[in-house]
């Protein structure tokens, strides 16, 4: 256990080191996947997947009209597993994966689960599936119980059509890599959760194009040629004067030109042509060093600039005295 989840940690790490620009990206992943693997009553579930081919049975209210719907989206979930899912023939084997449609029932109030996933055995080699499904709430939970129906337990709080709390009832790109990696060789039926977590991780650094993160290196070890910096400094010096120019008005032509102090071009723009009612914000977007504006919260005595709204209060026995 300890070897695993320190080959978990450090493939995490190497994922952040070599893939800084995707870490969000990244770790938002993982969490998702960490999640999946979470029950809804509160433990870690391991690992349950096919094994065989799975044979499908629509049967309920409306079957003839929601079958082409029912297997469609179960087809979506098949193809991104790569597992193999077709209808069940009337003359060969029998059923391994029914859904039943039933009535909507109205006379139930309050939280309740309009479809239901039942996985037969719960961990391992999946053999035996059946949802059961309101007719009212099939189209929009189809996906997310066919997600439970080839293995998937929990309830992630986003990113994937199995969280409860999902904005569209379509495949997102997390669910298309869980399937993906739920269903490939490395990840065996009962596999505990730790060590599935680092199959996982490792999918994602494999995922890294290859030279990725020689150009991430490249890009935060790389040092400027000797004049590059001073060039970078004139034409930023030179874009502010363009942006910002200050005619110089010769008023005495008899008198040294003389340079404007540093800050007047800025004051200048900020100040003229506002109005009296822009003075305070104008003020502090100018003069971010200026404190005499901020109303302060306590007087501090002997520092100047710093005014009370109103006196200092004074308690009921210093009063009395």
């Amino acid at each position: 256990m300890r070897r695993t989840l320190f080959r978990c940690t450090f493939l995490c790490a190497a994922l952040l080191l070599f893939a800084p620009a995707r870490a969000g990206e990244i770790t938002e992943t993982l969490d998702t996947v960490w999640e999946v693997f979470w029950q809804q009553q509160g433990y870690l579930q391991s690992v349950s997947k096919w094994r065989e081919p799975i044979r499908v049975s629509v049967s309920g209210t409306g079957s003839q009209r929601h079958r082409p719907f029912v297997l469609a989206q179960l087809g979506r979930v098949a193809r991104s597993a790569g597992i193999e899912l077709a209808e069940a023939p009337a003359d060969g084997p029998a059923a391994n994966f029914e859904v039943e449609i039933v009535a909507d029932d109205l006379t139930r109030v309050g939280f309740y689960f309009a479809c239901r996933t039942l996985r037969t055995p719960r961990v391992g080699a999946i053999q035996r599936v059946k949802i059961t499904a309101e007719e009212r709430a099939l189209r929009r939970c189809m996906l997310h119980e066919a997600m439970h129906a080839v293995g998937m337990p929990g309830h992630p709080r986003g990113g994937s059509i199995l969280s409860y709390y999902r904005g569209s009832d379509e495949l997102t790109s997390t669910d298309k890599f869980l399937l993906k990696v739920w269903y490939s060789d490395e990840l065996k039926p009962g596999m505990y959760a730790l060590p599935a977590l680092a199959v996982f991780a490792q999918a994602l650094v494999q995922s890294v194009p290859v030279g990725g993160a020689a150009r991430s290196r490249a890009g935060r070890g790389a040092v400027p040629a000797p004049g590059a910096r001073a060039a970078r400094v004139d034409r930023g010096r030179q874009g502010r004067a363009a942006a910002d120019p200050v005619p110089i008005v010769d008023l005495d032509p008899g008198r040294p030109r003389t340079r404007p102090p540093p800050g007047a071009a800025r004051a200048r723009s900020c100040y003229a042509g506002r109005s009296m009612s822009f003075a305070t914000r104008s003020r502090s977007a100018c003069s971010p060093n200026e404190t005499s504006w901020i109303a302060p919260f306590t007087k501090k005595v002997g520092v100047p600039r710093t005014p009370l709204f109103s006196p200092p209060s004074i308690c009921s026995r210093t009063r009395c005295r």
